[in-house]
């Protein structure tokens, strides 16, 4: 019955369609075309990856994103040195609908040349922060480049897998100018990621890489996080974090959560604890993120019933808000270990040396 009643709409979808002048059809045949490139986008992202392969050709590429589609690149930068607070951040990406983006509307469309306008961000600590980009930009995309600029201050990014090379400029000054190659001696040098439910959701890919190079004229080498996330639908609040010790280990969490009045439910919740020197990882359970004070905030991350806790200090941090369909703030955070253990593990504290690195306090909602 019901195959009968779809071939009876079809036909007579297809009846209506014959009727019409030539500038008609292929209006229809433009809509539905634009529609399957969007669903098909859709499916794509959903579909697991699993080579490094696949890391080119969803890193350096525009998605045909649908409606509610954004695209970001991340990359985050830590000293490995004991005592280096220095760290760079690096963040530029696009929507499809336009957004302000600290009070700057940034419309995702392209230019003649296919470029796409979006927004790019970089700061940095040494000894005190520096806030080196906050523009509008323009995006040009090839299979191995990133090109992000706008009147002398430029991101470059470049490579092939499992090297990268990246350049940071401000009014044609070199900022940092940094090589990313894969740990020699770290297995876990890259993951892809996709939570979608119906037709929201997001795809991501990483890179947990090693690097070398300078920042600000000063040699600066460390561990890097390189990220590109696709997300369709809301922003939603989410605590994030990765801490980089002097020895190469590290420590990941992550819990995106909806917040409504005094209602707070978790979405997710991952963390997550690399020993470089076993080259083993520990994925605890049970994660609890408490926040304390408002002036050089402190954070208590525990898990399995306390057995792991660690504590963080803030020493700088950097403000983001997105207006559009709701408002959005985003605060990253640079924080330091104050201390730190860990129960029922062949880990030694002790031996980590120094602990910097990046915590993310999301909240509110915008679409």
């Amino acid at each position: 019955m019901q195959k009968k009643i779809t071939e009876k709409i079809i036909n007579i979808a297809t009846k209506y369609i014959q009727t019409l002048s030539d500038i008609e059809k292929k209006h229809i045949r433009d809509k539905i075309n634009k529609i399957n490139s969007k669903y098909n986008t859709l499916i794509k992202l959903k579909k697991q990856k699993y080579s490094y392969e696949e890391i080119d050709p969803l890193f350096f590429c525009f998605e045909d994103l649908p409606p509610t589609g954004k695209e970001y690149w991340f990359m985050k930068f830590v000293s490995t040195q004991q005592e280096d607070e220095r760290q760079l951040l690096v963040m530029f990406g696009i929507g499809v609908e336009a957004m302000k983006i600290n009070k700057k509307e940034v419309k995702g469309n392209k230019d003649e040349k296919g470029n796409k306008n979006g927004h790019m961000t970089a700061w940095c600590y040494d000894n005190k922060k520096h806030l080196v980009l906050d523009e509008r930009c323009s995006i040009s995309i090839t299979p191995n480049n990133i090109l992000i600029s706008d009147k002398g201050n430029e991101i470059n990014y470049k490579g092939n897998f499992p090297k990268y090379h990246l350049k940071l400029f401000k009014k044609n000054k070199e900022i940092a100018n940094l090589k990313i190659t894969k740990p020699e001696n770290n297995s876990n040098s890259f993951e892809f990621g996709i939570y979608f439910k119906l037709f929201a959701g997001f795809a991501l890919t990483n890179l947990y890489f090693d690097f070398s190079g300078t920042l600000k004229g000063k040699k600066f080498n460390g561990k890097c996080y390189v990220q590109k996330v696709v997300l369709i639908g809301p922003f939603v609040p989410w605590f994030w974090g990765r801490i980089v010790f002097s020895n190469g280990s590290i420590l990941n969490y992550y819990e995106p959560r909806i917040e409504l009045s005094r209602f707070n439910y978790k979405l997710n919740s991952l963390f997550e604890f690399y020993d470089n020197k076993a080259d083993k990882k520990y994925i605890f359970n049970d994660l609890n993120v408490m926040k304390f004070g408002k002036k050089n905030l402190r954070w208590i991350i525990t898990a399995n019933k306390g057995k792991f806790f660690v504590c963080l200090k803030s020493y700088c941090s950097h403000t983001f808000e997105f207006e559009k369909i709701g408002h959005f703030t985003y605060v990253e955070y640079l924080t330091k270990v104050t201390d730190i253990f860990i129960e029922e593990s062949n880990i030694d504290t002790s031996k980590l040396g120094s602990g910097f690195g990046l915590v993310e306090d999301a909240r509110g909602y915008v679409l």
